[in-house]
């Protein structure tokens, strides 16, 4: 599956000179409209603990009933990592506090701290496609054919595990989670702050909730919609930069300029799932410039298409892109596994 980003017109300039010519263009889009980020907020708060609520009545009738709600509440869960998204680049609020209070209030929805988050995505957009820095950046595990090779029968298991479809359908959804409950000293002092805070907080909670409910109609009511937006949200963060002709250099040949436009994916898909993923798709429009808010990036988008040309991947193509294994340092192409030959 081809899937190359962008092709330059003739005469267009490369390297930094190309990426501060691009900026200029997007810099307009990075206005916030406070209108709108207030509606956002205001209608994914109302909506997650409206329609929990009626999930819990819904129970008591019958849980098969919930079913019918559980896909809106998993849509807005989305939404209210779109607003933890924006909040950590400071794009949704002038203010930083004010970012700050309603991505925490947001992070507690989808498990996910606030300022942890913001530190390792803050990590990510630094060292994207940097072989060398791989440890520093949270995106998937991405080994180069030359380091499987070599590697050891353990390790190419684990990593063959790691970068399998179950692994990221149905393994991921629930480590991740977890993952995010355990503070790393690698971090700041604000990240590991923040995963104890969502930890306390979620201690205290279950217990008051567990004098209302059964632990078997909590996981109906919330555990089931929170399992499938960590669904949703291991697909296509996989998909933002693995696919075949990403970008990934050494350090000595490595620029932010060059990661930024060569190694994001543009994604396409129906209004809907663009409106429930805050725009996502537009990912190689967020690595230009991650302060745009996400009502801006489709806008941004055209702004560059005639200056950009970025081949577009349908959102229904992921699964495919699933097959792209190792980091081919010759053929610069993010490749499948080694193919065993008999003899």
């Amino acid at each position: 599956m081809k899937s190359k980003q962008m092709k330059e017109p003739a005469g267009m300039t490369s390297g930094k000179e190309k990426y501060r010519q691009i900026l200029g263009i997007l810099k307009p889009f990075c206005r916030k409209d406070i209108s709108k980020a207030i509606s956002q907020v205001a209608i994914a708060f109302v909506s997650i603990i409206g329609l929990v609520i009626i999930n819990y009545f819904l129970y008591d009738l019958s849980p098969w009933l919930t079913l019918g709600i559980t896909p809106l509440i998993t849509a807005f869960l989305c939404r209210s990592f779109v607003i933890v998204h924006d909040c950590g680049h400071q794009s949704l609020f002038q203010s930083r506090k004010v970012n700050s209070v309603i991505g925490n209030l947001f992070g507690i929805f989808s498990a996910i701290p606030y300022h942890m988050w913001q530190f390792i995505h803050d990590s990510h957009h630094a060292n994207v496609g940097n072989l060398d820095k791989r440890d520093l950046n949270p995106d998937l595990w991405t080994m180069t054919v030359k380091e499987y090779n070599e590697a050891g029968v353990i390790k190419k298991a684990v990593y063959r595990h790691i970068r399998s479809r179950a692994s990221r359908l149905i393994f991921a959804p629930i480590i991740l989670p977890v993952l995010f409950r355990l503070p790393n000293p690698k971090q700041n002092r604000q990240a590991m702050i923040s995963v104890l805070g969502y930890d306390i907080f979620y201690l205290v909670a279950l217990y008051f909730l567990m004098q209302i409910m059964s632990p078997v109609k909590l996981l109906v009511i919330y555990g089931l919609p929170l399992y499938l937006f960590w669904v949703v949200a291991s697909y296509v963060l996989y998909a933002q930069h693995q696919f075949e002709d990403t970008y990934w250099e050494k350090q000595e040949n490595w620029t932010y300029e060059e990661a930024t436009l060569n190694g994001a994916t543009y994604l396409t898909s129906p209004r809907w799932f663009a409106w429930m993923t805050g725009n996502v798709g537009y990912h190689n429009i967020h690595h230009l410039i991650a302060a745009i808010p996400n009502y801006n990036l489709a806008k941004a988008q055209e702004a560059i298409n005639g200056v950009l040309q970025f081949k577009p991947i349908s959102i229904f193509s992921i699964y495919g892109l699933l097959d792209y294994k190792l980091w081919d340092e010759e053929k610069k192409k993010l490749v499948p596994f080694p193919i065993k030959r008999g003899r």
